[in-house]
């Protein structure tokens, strides 16, 4: 009979803790004593399932089961699930396509590691390409494996699709009251396969899942397998905002390259003449800057302007016919030239899993560009997944490089793409442009065509509203609610001022919402139409009052 009452108070319950706690579990609580609710509400709850979960009737189980969904629910990061319009993109892998200009990016590289590998070797050993899949990896290689520290910003849910709610639900209890645990044990920074393994078992990092933030996730899975010496490419996730320049899905191609014992003696002897160290770090580095400096040769070189001519109008150095920086570009190459005058190694990063690091920029007409990042991959990460890198043998591995490339962001630069949208276009007038790669193997310049006109609407509210149940007003899910229900059509979303009125002092903020599609014109009633939806949203989301 007493479990008869709990059962009944909990159902009874259900329906305030499916709005009202859910309500109250975004990023902050509206108010102390709403959080002392929410908090007493959520442990009563888990307190009865502690006390009468273990006596009840599969019957009763069920029904208590549906009662504390509501008040787990309550727990649920607002950064929950795929959004349609980026799970419609993993159907599309435009690494791999022969007819888009990433994928002929992506092309031309894999032609250059492939084809004549990298000149500087003698071991005979070639590059295999993996082309991964787009499905979710675990958090594992994603982060830990890779050495990302545990409490790294990188790791939050609102910058990546977690699969699991489950993990999401549990994210800010871990960071509490687990991270610091494990971080304690932490010894230089590194991430031993104790602590790794670690993490897998309290946190549930090898079970949980991702969809990969980076192509490097999937290095792990690479030396498992005893590859040694590949690159790769697949489709990577990020929660960006949506603009010129970012897009929530996009592509990178990375490479990496391991050395043995025998094989960094040769390369020692090769390089005698051009550096003056012979720690196995010099040696690695120098091999892996001469490669990448080649593959910048060999990028700019299948360029041609729109018209066909083999020349590029960024203005590069590896064209025989164009001018840079008042240098004639047909010295790139000879002695009275070096790589210094058009290539630049900027030391003055990191990345999580490379030590030294390195960006390459480019110089292109007066300016440089940032190309790739890459550096001589961690001891670390080969020895957890390979075994101990000091056992003198001359088969076994003792280090290497690893770079990685975001073939968008590339294949802006080489096509001269101003909008990384314009890739997902299905236009005929770009597609067009790049439709004989296959039979040139030459990678054109866009040819801008023009574009349809904007329709731009503003959006003005007080952050006051008066319904004190609802959310307080943030920026970042109010992006995410414009793009998501207007799909490819938001090109911008600026905020043009802030009011704070002379006689009430209620605060209002003013946004400009900016929509045009690539391959249609867009209609007022149209925009209305996905406008209002968006309106609809807000309000029904968070307290304010439109103006």
């Amino acid at each position: 009979m007493c479990r008869l009452r709990l059962l009944v108070i909990l159902f009874s319950l259900r329906p305030i803790l499916d709005t009202r706690l859910i309500q109250g579990s975004s990023h902050t609580l509206r108010s102390g004593a709403y959080a002392y609710k929410l908090i007493a509400g959520v442990a009563l709850t888990h307190l009865m399932a502690l006390y009468t979960g273990a006596f009840m009737r599969p019957a009763s189980r069920r029904l208590f089961n549906y009662a504390l969904g509501g008040a787990q629910k309550a727990h649920v990061h607002s950064y929950v699930g795929i959004p349609s319009h980026v799970e419609s993109k993993r159907v599309r892998r435009l690494d791999v396509d022969p007819y888009n200009p990433v994928g002929q990016t992506a092309e031309i590289i894999k032609e250059f590691f492939l084809g004549n590998a990298t000149t500087d070797d003698s071991s005979g050993t070639r590059f295999t390409y993996v082309s991964f899949g787009n499905e979710p990896v675990t958090i594992r290689d994603n982060f830990d494996e890779l050495q990302v520290p545990l409490d790294h910003v990188s790791r939050k849910p609102c910058d990546n699709y977690y699969v699991s709610d489950d993990y999401v639900r549990q994210f800010d209890y871990h960071v509490e009251k687990l991270h610091p645990q494990i971080l304690a044990n932490v010894e230089d920074g590194t991430y031993s396969n104790k602590i790794i393994n670690r993490m897998a078992e309290e946190l549930g990092h090898s079970s949980y899942k991702v969809l990969p933030t980076h192509t490097t996730s999937h290095l792990p899975e690479l030396l498992r397998r005893g590859i040694t010496r590949a690159i790769y490419s697949g489709q990577v996730f990020r929660r960006d905002a949506i603009d010129s320049e970012h897009y929530p899905v996009f592509h990178q191609l990375d490479g990496i390259m391991l050395f043995t014992r025998r094989e960094l003696e040769k390369l020692k002897t090769l390089y005698k003449k051009d550096i003056s160290c012979y720690s196995d770090q010099d040696i690695i580095l120098h091999h892996l800057k001469s490669t990448l400096e080649k593959l910048m040769l060999h990028l700019f070189d299948r360029v041609v302007d729109s018209d066909g001519d083999v020349r590029i109008a960024n203005g590069s150095p590896a064209t025989a016919n164009y001018k840079m920086d008042s240098v004639h570009i047909s010295r790139i190459g000879s002695p009275q030239m070096s790589a210094d005058d058009w290539v630049r190694w900027d030391s003055d990063t990191s990345f999580p899993f490379t030590e030294p690091s390195y960006e390459l920029y480019v110089k292109l007409n007066g300016e440089w560009v940032e190309i790739l990042g890459c550096g001589k991959l961690k001891d670390i990460i080969i020895t957890n997944i390979l075994g101990d890198l000091s056992s003198g043998r001359q088969d076994n591995i003792v280090g290497g490089w690893a770079f990685g490339i975001g073939l968008e962001r590339l294949a802006m630069v080489l096509c001269k793409i101003t909008d990384i949208r314009q890739f997902w276009e299905e236009d005929e007038r770009f597609l067009r442009q790049y439709a004989y790669f296959k039979d040139t193997g030459m990678l054109p310049v866009f040819k801008p065509y023009s574009r349809n006109p904007p329709i731009s609407r503003d959006v003005s509210f007080y952050l006051d509203g008066n319904d004190s149940d609802k959310l307080d007003f943030d920026e970042s899910r109010f992006r995410s609610i414009f793009e998501e229900l207007s799909r490819e059509y938001v090109e911008d979303i600026a905020q043009l001022s802030q009011y704070v009125h002379p006689k009430t002092g209620r605060r209002s903020l003013c946004y400009r919402v900016t929509y045009r599609a690539m391959g249609e014109n867009l209609t007022n009633s149209f925009v209305n139409e996905i406008h209002q939806k968006a309106l609809d949203k807000l309000t029904q989301l968070f307290n304010i009052e439109l103006r």
